[in-house]
């Protein structure tokens, strides 16, 4: 059995958007600035010609992680790993 799968997205749009966080875990949760990140699937490598419709859509609240899809042009590919978490007890 697989223990990831590579998925491949191209950035679809991005939109400012607000969303709740706690940047000082000493103060409590507030809006801060945002960007809604839509991805859809790509088809090719690494799935051929079977890869599925697909989509993600993230509300990101941190700067530094938007900065990369706010910078990136339209139609720009990323991959995104996903792998099984183990459960808490």
């Amino acid at each position: 059995m697989a223990k990831q799968v590579q998925a491949r997205f191209r950035l679809y749009n991005v939109l400012p958007a607000q969303a709740w966080s706690r940047p000082d875990p000493e103060k409590p949760e507030q809006f801060v600035g945002a960007a809604l990140v839509t991805l859809y699937g790509v088809q090719g490598e690494p799935f051929g010609s079977a890869t599925p419709s697909a989509r993600v859509e993230m509300v990101i609240a941190n700067a530094e992680a938007a900065r990369m899809f706010i910078d990136a042009p339209l139609g720009q590919q990323f991959d995104i790993l996903i792998s099984p978490v183990e459960q808490a007890e």
